[in-house]
């Protein structure tokens, strides 16, 4: 069985069967050959380094180990609706700056002044959380140096 999560599309995971040479296979319909146990595995080429038995009970156990793959990528991937629904925005406001450029700008200068404290605040629980200068800087594209000089007023003491 494969496990997809919608908000992190580029991760698929599965539990491998371990064939005698120590090969992953893709699927245990894709081979004919006897397997000697399952790892967790992901479409990102990533392998789990535990083995579990050739058995249902150790296929759900190598799935099971997938999920601890995927679990900070989660943690960091915004939800599949809302980016859908972020980008519905940002195409609608295009058009409105075409159609109305005033009416655009004051909407942005709205969507600016809630943005700046969200992103404050959501800065400082993802520290409170504890993600690294670094971890916050991937999240928004930034180095860690950029987000620490950016957001360390913001942030208690850590």
């Amino acid at each position: 069985m494969t496990m997809k999560l919608s908000d992190i599309p580029d991760h698929e995971g599965f539990a491998a069967p371990v064939l005698p040479d120590g090969e992953l296979a893709r699927s245990s319909s894709a081979f004919t050959r006897a397997f000697i146990g399952y790892q967790a595995a992901c479409s990102c080429g990533w392998a789990d380094r535990r083995r579990f038995p050739p058995t249902p009970e150790g296929a759900k156990e190598a799935e099971g180990r997938w999920y601890t793959h995927v679990a900070p990528l989660l943690a960091a991937a915004p939800p599949s609706w809302l980016v859908v629904k972020s980008n519905l925005l940002c195409e609608q406001i295009v058009n409105l700056a075409a159609e109305r450029p005033l009416a655009a700008l004051t909407l942005l200068a709205q969507v600016e002044s809630w943005q700046r404290t969200l992103l404050d605040q959501a800065v400082a629980g993802a520290k409170a959380a504890g993600a690294s200068w670094a971890d916050v800087g991937e999240a928004m594209g930034i180095t860690k140096q950029a987000a620490h000089e950016r957001f360390r007023a913001h942030v208690g003491p850590q």
